[in-house]
């Protein structure tokens, strides 16, 4: 057989071959594979939204966690169809009209509908829940200025980043985040509005008392009073109690009352609190908490005899004006041994009293005798 022979049958099968391919068989199969894959994303797009839309009608919300993996298909899947249409043998009109098909559905389902749900849920668990709980254990500790903080911060939360929770297609589930998320935050602002409020003017007016400024203190002592009435109940709520204790501290500082036995105490626990941090700086830290509590925070394990000798109690006995310690002389040998039967059994030293409470009632007399029941806390 010779070689132009050889040549000239080779190029006629590659030229079968060729038009072959563009048979109207050959380009339906092509075409039926890209309809398939197209087919396959348009039904996997179209139940994007339901994976969380369908659980919040029996009130669930589906945790973002669990719709990444979805998320992740659905992409995968989309632009794995998308370069099957644009490879493909299609006319350019075919192509486009397949391509808008499925784009809009991405852009309905997922960029209008599953990606906003989950930065919505990722906001809401990560930003609102947090500092929530940030606010609530500073009401429940007390801690004023703890709360201040948290309450603005989340008032900037709410007043212009919230609009997240909205973007989401799904009427149920996007009622039901705000139901879960929004709604309590916006009540917790509402009422902390006005504490923070009155706990920001007692500020300003110890800092107005502190430069002198005692007119400037009383006018904005007045604001303070026009506030007390829009304050829920003491009664039940400790926080609130607390904090007209301090309104009730400052009224005294401002002239407008004369102080009480116990705000005479709690002053001079203010008191001791500077004269120990000033003299027992290397072993401890103290602070101020409720009434008729001292917080002491270690820093430096040293023996409890050795704290006690040098300094603490001397000072605890002057700055207090404590004339008895469970009905006994402070400086005697009984007071000692009561205070001593206090510790707990085989405490040494103070990293052994951390997180110990030690309760002593003691009388104190600043103009009048009062007695209580005194707590340290060692932390």
């Amino acid at each position: 057989m010779s070689k132009r022979f050889i040549k000239q049958t080779t190029a006629a099968v590659l030229l079968t071959t060729s038009v072959l391919s563009f048979s109207p068989a050959a380009l339906g199969a092509t075409n039926s594979a890209v309809d398939q894959a197209v087919n396959k994303t348009k039904a996997e797009l179209n139940k994007a939204t339901t994976h969380y839309v369908y659980p919040s009608l029996e009130e669930k919300l589906v945790s973002s966690s669990a719709l990444y993996p979805v998320l992740n298909s659905t992409k995968k899947n989309y632009q794995a169809a998308r370069k099957a249409v644009v490879t493909s043998k299609l006319s350019t009109s075919a192509k486009e009209a397949k391509l808008k098909e499925i784009d809009g559905l991405y852009s309905e389902k997922v960029s209008g509908g599953l990606v906003p749900y989950i930065d919505a849920y990722n906001y809401a668990t990560e930003y609102l829940v947090p500092i929530m709980k940030e606010l609530e254990a500073a009401q429940a500790r007390n801690d004023f200025a703890a709360v201040d903080t948290a309450y603005h911060k989340l008032s900037y939360q709410l007043k212009g980043r919230t609009a997240i929770l909205y973007r989401f297609s799904g009427k149920a589930a996007r009622d039901l985040l705000l139901e879960r998320y929004k709604k309590p935050a916006d009540a917790k602002r509402d009422e902390m509005m006005v504490p923070v409020t009155i706990h920001m003017s007692l500020v300003k007016i110890n800092d107005l008392l502190d430069a002198g400024k005692k007119a400037e203190a009383k006018k904005e002592f007045g604001e303070v009073e026009a506030l007390l009435d829009r304050l829920p109940t003491a009664a039940s709520n400790s926080f609130i109690k607390a904090l007209l204790d301090e309104v009730a501290k400052v009224k005294v500082a401002v002239g407008e009352a004369t102080a009480t036995p116990q705000q005479k105490l709690d002053e001079k626990v203010g008191t001791l609190v500077k004269a120990l941090n000033a003299s027992q700086f290397d072993n401890i830290t103290a602070a101020t908490g409720a009434s008729n509590s001292l917080i002491i925070v270690v820093k430096k394990d040293v023996g409890v005899v050795d704290f006690l000798g040098k300094g603490f109690y001397e000072s605890f006995i002057k700055e207090l004006g404590l004339t008895k310690v469970n009905g006994l002389d402070p400086t005697s040998k009984e007071a000692a041994t009561f205070i001593a039967s206090k510790f707990p059994v085989g405490t040494d030293s103070l990293e052994d009293l951390k997180g110990q409470t030690i309760t002593l009632p003691i009388t104190v007399n600043n103009g009048a005798d009062l007695t209580v029941d005194f707590t340290i806390l060692f932390q």
